[in-house]
């Protein structure tokens, strides 16, 4: 990714959109020397957008495509090791009152 002073974006916005679209590497655009904003190509933008699933849901997803046995992966899960040493309980009561 590579910076573009602001000016010169402007006098040539044809050719540095035509570059972010056919790269799909976006441009920063700067001002006085700051990035002040960014050019990026609409399907990368698309990505940006409809990745709003958290960590967790990703996850989710990808333990369901990738380690279910009807996958095909060879990447069944494996028990937890750990399974009989956690304690499955709430755990322990923290009070933060005293903490500050």
């Amino acid at each position: 990714m590579h910076s573009l002073p602001f000016t010169e974006a402007r006098a040539h916005l044809a050719d540095t959109l035509r570059e972010v679209e056919a790269t799909d590497t976006p441009v920063l655009i700067s001002r006085r020397g700051q990035t002040a904003g960014v050019l990026m190509s609409w399907a990368q933008y698309r990505r940006l957008q409809t990745g709003t699933a958290g960590f967790s849901a990703r996850l989710t997803q990808w333990r369901a495509e990738c380690l279910a046995p009807e996958a095909g992966t060879g990447l069944e899960e494996e028990p937890d090791p750990f399974a009989d040493l956690r304690d499955p309980g709430p755990g322990r009561v923290v009070d933060w009152t005293d903490a500050l």
